[in-house]
Formats: C-alpha cells, structure tokens, sequence
C-alpha cells in the first residue's frame, strides 16, 4: 500500500544501494525502447535482452543452464543483438551447448499492451532458461515490494504480471541476487511469495527448453492480460506491422540502409510520444509519411508548444497532404493553440521554410475559414513565406547502426524529413525529384513509393545506364503535376501521370 501511494504521489523508491552491491549489474546499460501502435505503452530491451516495462520498477533477466552450471546473459561472453525491422529486438548468446536466441517485440493482447518475448534453443541438446524479476530498471535501481511466482508466472502486485508456461522450478529471496544463485531446475514449480519491506523482493521461474523448441513469455506492460489470451509470436507481430507500414511512404537506395532506417524511424513515430520541443517535427514527418490520422492522437499536446511558426507550420503540413474536409473535426478541436500560434505568427516580419510551406498555409486557411475561423484564417494567408532551399544531409545516414532512429523522437522525426527532401520538393501542382542528393547516393538506384503530396501522391525510380539516369513515375492526384529533376537535369520537366525519361548526363565525378 504504500509503495502504491509513493508511485501516485510521484516519489520515485529505490532499493538501498546496500542491498544491491553484490549483484549481478550489467556492463552497459542502454536500452531500445519498443510499443505497440499508438504508443499506449512501452517496455525497455538492453543490450543483453534484459526486459524492463518503461513505467515500471522492475527488469526482467534470463539466465542459461545446460547442465548443473548457470550463465546469466549479463555475464555471457559471446552476445550480439541486432534490431529486426521494424519491430524486433534480437538477442543472441553463443554457449557451449549452441545458439540462443531471444526476440522482443511490443503488440497488444486482449486490449492491454504487452511485450512479447521468445526464447529459441538452436542448440543441439535440451537447456533450462532461468527468468529472474529483479529491483533494478535501465540505468539505476527499482524496486518489489512483493513478487508471487508459480506454474503460470510471476504476480508482481500493482507493477503487473509476467505470464510464462512450463515452469519447472521456482524460487523467492529478499535481497539475496537469486539471478548468482538459480535454484536446480529439478527443485520443483511450487506456489512462492516474498514481501520485502526494503523493496528487494525477487523471484525465479526455470524453464525447460529442449533442442529446436521456442517458449514464450508475455509481460504486461499496463493493464492485466487473462492466461488464456492467444498471445502472437513475435513473426505475427512483423508481419501486422508490415501491413501497417506498407500503407504509407517508404524511401530505399540501393547497397545502404536507408530503406530499414526509415522503417525503423517510422515505426518508432507511430509508437513514441514525443515532448514538446519534438512534437511539431513529428507531426510533420508523419504527415510526409501518409500516417496524418495518426498524428491526431499527438494533437492534444499542441498547447504545450511555445513556438507559433513551428506549430503552424506542423499543422499546416498535415492539413495539406490530407483530406481537408475529413479533418476539420480534429480541426475545430485544436482551434484554440492554433489561433494562438497565428496571432503570434503575424507579427514575425517573414517565414523561412520549405517550397511546401506556402502551399500548406493556404490549405490551412481554407480548412479555417470551413469550420467558421475566417479571422484566423486572415491571419494565416498575412503571413510572408521566404523559400529555404533544401541542402543535402551527408551525415545522418550514416550512423552505426539503425538502432540509432529509435534514440528519441527528434533523430527519428530528422530521418524521415531529411530523407523526404532529399528525394522529394513538392508545392501546389508541382514535384521536383531529388532536389537535395546526398551525394553518397549519387549512381545508386533509388525508390521512392506512395509520397502524399497536396491532393495525391507519387511513386518514382531513379536507375542509371552509364552515366545517365532514367527516371520513371507515377503519380495519383485529382489535378496535373507538373515533374521535373532539376538537380540532375534543368531541362526536363513532364506532366503526364505516369512515364518514364532518360535524363542528361549531370556530370557528377565518378568514384
């Protein structure tokens, strides 16, 4: 009880540092954070598969036995992790006794947000897997005030439960690190709970794992999942996000990884839930993305933004590259930051931004004057936009590793932006292909398929034959856009909905 009023009130507990000095710590501990669509909730997965739900006190740490000794993944010396776009977190353990590998990826069962987690023995015998609910959380101390575990899992009170099948063992301790000290895994599953008044209450679940099989655990992550909810693998959970995905835009070229960091960065904006400074980029970057309905669950943070330009500008964008009647209900519900954010903005002498910027602010006003803001929408159509040309980004694709989009909201809100500009400026009637190329894509082939633009979108292929490149396109919009490339080449320019040209040498050096 009053741990649960200490978590209300705001009061962070910790385990005394004295109760955890022995224990087993990780080395580093950084974390990948995974949720569901939406956001609702999220877990942490460090860099040796240990499991942390992002609001809660706990971790949840496995531990390997093929034979009478223990290994912890913590203490494994053979570990690599990789994540699997666009959802998966992949941890693998080189043992003596073969391959382990666990997966983790965040989905929802029976309404609640869970993280789903599997554990695969590619070994050639059978192992035991040790799951151990600690009071440690990424970065620092957490703290149990009581665990119950047994044949179905762990029952951790107000923190949730974590569901397991096939427990072949259990134990509880106070204090004592049960993650050095795993119990025989022929001890037996027995019903066992401890309560800790220092709030290092701990319990271990053993787990049998012959040779080829996969278990699989679920951790609740908000509200309570009933045992006998189907729970998807985490294949099930790629594939309905691939569904998702392929609904929106994607950017891919060719021997690089900027087709799986846009799918990494855009998965991470459908889940996150960006702070304020980031909120205005996100909105934006989902819009250019084609997940507009999306970005109306950030709308209701649009208060929090003290910066009228950037909040106009957001909305602005999502206004344009949707259906303009299919959005004045959420709208009319944002009038008030939005109204706000003009006023603000007109006394600023003139704007700088993208060639979409002034396009978008008149889909603004037009959306303002249907729901009956024409005072507003007066406001917007004042405001003076001075055109910023877009310059190529060398450097954000090239980061060590993927993972790196799922830093935060502000890399992944730059990944997709970035890119989007790079292969795409788009205003009233008009696209222009490629007008920032970094150059490391110079001569690759690149793909850029379902951009939203205002009133459609468009589809289109760069391939190179010797040095000239050929570009084809197709687009799907209500009026005729005009196309041009003029970054590769100033004389070309097209308005038929689909076709395909061999461009002009753009004498570009060779490598």
């Amino acid at each position: 009880m009053i741990a649960r009023l200490a978590r209300r009130l705001g009061f962070a507990q910790s385990v005394p540092v004295s109760v955890v000095d022995d224990w087993l710590m990780p080395r580093d501990d950084e974390a990948v954070a995974l949720a569901p669509l939406g956001g609702a909730a999220s877990c942490l997965v460090d860099a040796v598969g240990r499991v942390q739900p992002s609001n809660g006190t706990y971790t949840l740490d496995w531990s390997l036995a093929a034979g009478a000794r223990w290994v912890s993944a913590i203490e494994a010396e053979r570990v690599s992790q990789r994540l699997v776009a666009p959802a998966e977190v992949e941890t693998t353990i080189e043992t003596p006794a073969g391959t382990i590998v666990q997966r983790v990826a965040a989905a929802v069962v029976d309404g609640q947000p869970v993280a789903v987690v599997e554990i695969e023995n590619r070994g050639g015998v059978a192992i035991a897997i040790g799951l151990v609910v600690r009071p440690l959380v990424h970065g620092g101390r957490g703290f149990l005030h009581s665990v119950a575990v047994g044949p179905g899992g762990f029952d951790l009170g107000d923190q949730g439960s974590v569901h397991t099948s096939q427990v072949a063992a259990t134990a509880v301790a106070d204090g004592v690190d049960l993650l050095g000290r795993m119990p025989p895994a022929d001890a037996g599953a027995v019903e066992l709970q401890v309560v800790s008044r220092s709030g290092g209450a701990q319990a271990a679940a053993v787990l049998p794992l012959p040779h080829t099989a996969t278990t699989r655990v679920l951790v609740e992550l908000a509200g309570p999942v009933r045992p006998t909810a189907a729970v998807p693998t985490v294949d099930d959970v790629q594939r309905g996000w691939q569904r998702h995905l392929e609904a929106g835009a994607s950017i891919s070229v060719s021997d690089t990884d900027v087709e799986e960091r846009m799918v990494v960065a855009t998965r991470s904006l459908l889940t996150g839930r960006p702070g304020h400074r980031y909120l205005p980029a996100t909105i934006t970057a989902l819009a250019e993305l084609g997940f507009g309905d999306e970005a109306r669950r950030l709308m209701v943070d649009l208060d929090r933004i003290d910066e009228g330009p950037e909040l106009l500008a957001a909305v602005a964008r999502w206004v344009q590259l949707g259906d303009v009647r299919a959005q004045l209900d959420r709208l009319d519900a944002i009038i008030g930051p939005v109204a706000r954010a003009a006023h603000e903005t007109t006394f600023v002498e003139r704007l700088t931004g993208p060639a979409w910027m002034p396009d978008a602010l008149d889909a603004l006003a037009t959306g303002l004057d249907l729901i009956d803001q024409p005072d507003v929408g007066e406001n917007v159509r004042s405001l003076t936009v001075v055109e910023a040309m877009p310059r190529p980004d060398e450097t954000l694709f090239k980061r060590s590793s993927p993972l790196a989009a799922l830093a935060g909201p502000d890399v992944s809100a730059r990944t997709v932006l970035a890119a989007r500009a790079a292969v795409l400026s788009d205003r009233a009637g008009a696209v222009d292909l490629l007008p920032a190329i970094p150059v490391s894509w110079r001569g690759r082939a690149i793909d850029g398929l379902r951009l939203p633009i205002e009133q459609g979108s468009i589809s289109f292929g760069l391939r190179w034959h010797g040095p000239r490149p050929a570009v084809l396109w197709e687009i799907d919009a209500e009026a005729p856009v005009r196309v041009t490339a003029s970054a590769i080449d100033p004389d070309f320019s097209a308005t038929d909905a689909k076709g395909e040209t061999l461009l002009n040498d753009p004498g570009w050096p060779r490598s």
